[in-house]
């Protein structure tokens, strides 16, 4: 098993290698990252999406999610928006 240092080393790794197969033309490149998009209402969300040549083409959506997903989403979210918010404030004041 990874300590935590060396599991974000290799994650990080494998996002840059699959973003490099993507800028080089390898077709159907599908990672995922947390991006700015319209799957949720919040500015971000982590979602699946597809490199290529111009970086991330296309975001993909959440697919279809159980009652169960659906409700840990919803009571996820005032935590999510809240950390955004930070995030952004901290990205305007640097």
């Amino acid at each position: 098993m990874l300590s935590g240092h060396k599991f974000y080393s290799y994650a990080g790794a494998i996002f840059a290698d699959a973003c490099l197969k993507g800028l080089n033309g390898v077709p159907d490149i599908v990672e995922c990252s947390f991006v700015q998009s319209s799957v949720t209402e919040l500015p971000f969300f982590a979602s699946k999406v597809r490199l290529g040549q111009n970086g991330v083409e296309e975001v993909l959506g959440l697919g279809p999610l159980s009652d169960y997903e659906k409700e840990g989403l919803e009571s996820l979210k005032p935590e999510l928006k809240s950390s955004i918010e930070k995030g952004i404030k901290f990205a305007n004041q640097s």
